[in-house]
């Protein structure tokens, strides 16, 4: 097992990428982007000084555990997509992060973190070193340097708003489009501090990640999920993902796993952040593309291999989705070809 000791947070990071055999192919102020095609991509933009955000899409080629220590204070957010983080506690690995939206302020002096071969990682995370947070961005919006203390430390919380995820996910965009800029950054984190400290709103759930139980919003409706449902509701997803060809309806995968339709929809959208139709027809429409890229297969074929008994729907559906239709997308591959 492969095994690093760390004494700040940007080496930490750092010999991370490393150390799964990321290459740092992209640099600019402010910005890097490490990749490797084997492996996968991490986007790191602006400094642990002050704030950065960062996507990432890789699989873990070896085990690997990570030695930090150092004190450090940072309020961390984002949406882990895929991936569990484990940590080694008293000599036993323990999970600290499951996919889902999350919010935590982390105050630490060292410990020990734990990846597994062949796990695969994707998600966005903000980090706010603490100091900055209460010495510059608290004192702009008009808050004392301790109005986050309502937070425990060291505990994640699940449940955040539409609000916060929506925020996070125009992060996300920037940095997919490259067009993140110091100021954007700063005023995102400005508007999602401004939500999480409206008292006219609830925008963190007092249940945190430690809990076995969760409640999910859907609309007014409270609903009560437990780590066993949110077990299910991944095995769904990899179901979906094993066969995306498949059209297995929500009430099937449901009767497949023993949970509700309601939670299985409700648990997907909060895990994944979309509903399973779109991630189920993402998945169809990325593996026709792929046939569309890669093989001879005629319209018909192509349509029958993921799911569609009807090419005119598998048709209009690829072209909602991409804005081709599949000859056309056939025809601008082999133009660039």
């Amino acid at each position: 097992m492969n095994f690093y000791k760390t004494t700040n947070p940007d080496d930490y990071g750092l010999y991370f990428y490393k150390q799964i055999g990321l290459n740092c192919t992209f640099e600019q102020p402010h910005e890097q982007i490490w990749t490797n095609p084997d492996v996968g991509t991490i986007h790191i933009y602006g400094s642990l000084d002050e704030i950065q955000c960062g996507t990432g899409d890789y699989t873990i080629p070896a085990d690997l555990l990570a030695e930090f220590d150092y004190e450090s204070a940072f309020l961390h957010f984002g949406i882990i997509y895929e991936g569990i983080t484990y940590s080694l506690v008293n000599h036993r690995l323990s999970p600290m992060s499951h996919p889902s939206a999350f919010l935590a302020v982390e105050q630490s002096a060292g410990g020990i973190n734990c990846w597994k071969c062949g796990q695969r990682f994707r998600g966005i995370e903000v980090s706010i070193r603490m100091k900055y947070l209460r010495n510059d961005l608290l004192p702009f919006l008009g808050y004392p340097k301790d109005a986050l203390d309502f937070i425990q430390p060291n505990i994640r919380y699940h449940n955040l708003s539409s609000e916060l995820r929506g925020i996070l996910s125009k992060i996300e965009f920037l940095l997919n489009q490259k067009t993140m800029t110091l100021a954007l950054q700063k005023a995102l984190c400005l508007e999602f501090l401004a939500h999480l400290l409206n008292p006219k709103t609830e925008c963190l759930s007092t249940i945190p990640a430690s809990s076995d139980t969760h409640y999910i919003y859907v609309g007014k409706r409270k609903i009560k999920m437990t780590q066993a449902d949110f077990e299910k509701v991944r095995k769904a997803h990899d179901q979906l993902e094993k066969d995306a060809g498949s059209f297995v309806t929500i009430y099937e995968l449901s009767q497949t796993f023993e949970i509700s339709e309601q939670k299985l929809k409700a648990g997907f959208l909060e895990l994944y952040q979309q509903t399973i139709w779109n991630y189920a027809n993402n998945l169809r429409m990325n593996q026709a593309a792929r046939l569309l890229r890669d093989t001879d297969c005629n319209i018909h074929e192509i349509a029958a291999n993921v799911g569609y008994q009807s090419p005119a729907a598998f048709t209009n559906m690829f072209k909602n989705w991409c804005g081709l239709t599949p000859g056309q997308f056939r025809a601008q591959i082999a133009a660039e070809a």
